[in-house]
C-alpha cells in the first residue's frame, strides 16, 4: 500500500441541509486588529449537510464517506485533536485502497476502485465509532453503496474492490492501535501559578484535567521529530512583547463589535460540530467536487490534506504543553470571552494551526484557489485574537506550525 505500515449515535431519517458561505477577505495579521470590512477578495460556496439521512453516491465515494466522518464527529462531539485522527485514518485507508486496486486486474473485470474506498471508509469508521446506532448508520450506507454503486462501475468488480478496502483499512488500524492516542489524556500538572505567566486551572466548576496533555507525543505521519516545532518560544510573561500582545486583545474586548463577533461565530466549530479539521475537509470536498476529480484523486486530496491536519495538531499539542503559556483573560480578569474559554494553554492557537495546515495543502492542490484559501486560514486563526482567548503571537505560531506542516505533505509524491 502506499503507505504500507502506516498506519457515533443514530440520527433522525429527516434531512437538514444548509449552506454555509465563506467570505474571504484579506489577511487580517499584517495589519491593525479590525478586520477589514471591504468587498472580499474572494469567495468560495463551501456546502455542508447535517443530516441523518445515508450520503448518496452521487460523488466520489471518498466526499460521500468524509461527509459521514463529519457527521459522526460532530454527533459524538470528538475534540479537535481526536477529530484530525479520525480525518487521517478514513483518507488515508481511502487512498491506500484506492491505489491498491487501481495495482490488479482479474479475468476481464479490474476492482472497483470506487469499491475499495467504500470498504476502506466503512472499515474504518465501524471500528472508531463501534456503538450500535453509528454502526446501523455506516453499515446503512454500506448497503446503499452496494446497491447503487457497483452496477454503476460497469466492467469493474465492485466486490472484489471492497475486498482490498477492507485490508487497506485493517493496516491504517493496526497503525492507529500502537499510535499513542490512548495515553494522550494523561495526568498533568501546570509548572507554576498563573501569576507566574503559566496556564492554570480556572473552569468553573474546576477541572484540573486539561484537554489531552500527551497528544503531542502521538505518532505523526509526515515526520519524526515534533520538538522541531518549538523553537522561538513565546515572549516572556511581563516582557515588553507580552504586555503589547494583551494590550492588544484587552482593547478588541473593550470594543469587540457585531461584525467581529460575526466573524468569530463563522469560524468557531465549537461543541457538536465537525471541529476545525472538519471544516477544512468540508472546504475540500466542495474542490474535489468543483473540479471533477476522479476517485483517487479525490482520495489523495483528503489524505494529504488529513495527515497534515493531524500532524500539526500534534505538533500544536506538543508546543502547547511545553510552554503551557497563560490565556489572555488569566493575566486581565477583564477581558471578555463571549464564545467560551477553552482548557488548555494558548502558545499556540488550534485554529491557527488548523486554518494553516488546511490553507497550505488545499492551496497547493487547487492553485487557482490558493489567494483565497490562505486569506481563509488567516481569518480563521485571527477569530481567537477577536474572541479574546489567544493573543497575536499565539496566531502566528500557529499559522506557521501548520503551513510548514502543509509543506511537507505537498511535497510526498504519491
Amino acid at each position: 500500500t502506499v503507505f504500507a505500515t502506516m498506519s457515533p449515535r443514530s440520527l433522525h431519517r429527516s434531512s437538514v441541509t444548509f449552506r454555509v458561505v465563506l467570505t474571504i477577505g484579506t489577511t487580517l495579521l499584517a495589519g491593525c486588529a479590525e478586520p477589514t470590512n471591504g468587498a472580499p477578495a474572494k469567495q468560495l460556496q463551501v456546502s455542508s449537510r447535517n443530516s441523518a439521512e445515508v450520503p448518496s453516491t452521487n460523488g466520489t465515494a471518498s466526499v460521500e464517506w468524509n461527509k459521514t466522518a463529519r457527521m459522526l464527529v460532530a454527533s459524538h462531539n470528538t475534540n479537535s485533536p481526536l477529530a484530525s485522527r479520525v480525518y487521517a485514518l478514513v483518507s488515508v485507508a481511502q487512498l491506500n485502497a484506492a491505489t491498491d486496486a487501481g495495482r490488479r486486474v482479474r479475468d476481464t473485470l479490474h476492482p472497483s476502485t470506487r469499491g475499495a474506498v467504500v470498504g476502506a471508509s466503512w472499515a474504518v469508521l465501524r471500528s472508531l465509532y463501534a456503538d450500535a446506532a453509528s454502526t446501523a448508520l455506516v453499515d446503512a450506507q454500506l448497503r446503499n453503496d452496494e446497491m447503487e454503486g457497483a452496477p454503476s462501475e460497469g466492467g469493474s468488480d465492485f466486490a472484489a474492490g471492497e475486498t482490498i478496502g477492507r485490508t487497506a483499512a485493517q493496516s491504517v488500524l493496526a497503525r492507529a492501535a500502537t499510535d499513542g492516542t490512548s495515553a494522550a489524556n494523561c495526568p498533568a500538572t501546570p509548572p507554576g501559578p498563573g501569576s507566574a505567566g503559566f496556564w492554570f486551572d480556572d473552569a468553573v466548576p474546576p477541572n484540573p484535567q486539561p484537554l489531552l496533555p500527551c497528544f503531542g507525543n502521538v505518532r505523526p505521519w509526515l515526520f519524526a521529530d515534533v520538538t522541531r516545532f518549538r523553537s522561538d518560544p513565546p515572549p516572556p510573561f511581563n516582557s515588553p512583547a507580552f504586555r503589547a500582545a494583551l494590550a492588544e486583545v484587552r482593547q478588541i474586548s473593550d470594543t469587540r463589535t457585531a461584525a467581529q463577533l460575526a466573524i468569530v461565530d463563522k469560524w468557531l466549530d465549537g461543541n457538536n460540530t465537525p471541529m476545525p479539521p472538519g471544516r477544512w475537509n468540508t472546504i475540500g470536498a466542495e474542490l474535489i467536487q468543483r473540479n471533477g476529480l476522479d476517485e483517487r484523486r479525490a482520495a489523495r486530496t483528503f489524505a494529504l490534506l488529513n495527515m497534515a491536519m493531524m500532524d500539526t495538531h500534534i505538533a500544536c499539542w506538543d508546543r502547547k504543553y511545553t510552554y503551557w503559556r497563560l490565556r489572555p483573560w488569566q493575566a486581565d480578569s477583564l477581558i471578555t470571552t463571549p464564545r467560551g474559554r477553552p482548557h488548555h494553554p494558548a502558545n499556540p492557537s488550534g485554529h491557527a494551526c488548523a486554518g494553516g495546515a488546511g490553507s497550505a495543502v488545499l492551496g497547493g492542490l487547487f492553485p487557482a484557489d490558493k489567494s483565497a484559501l490562505m486569506a481563509q486560514g488567516d481569518e480563521e486563526a485571527f477569530t481567537t485574537v477577536l474572541s479574546g482567548v489567544h493573543y497575536r503571537y499565539d496566531v502566528v505560531t500557529g499559522l506557521r506550525i501548520g503551513r510548514a506542516i502543509g509543506a511537507l505533505a505537498l511535497a510526498r509524491n504519491d
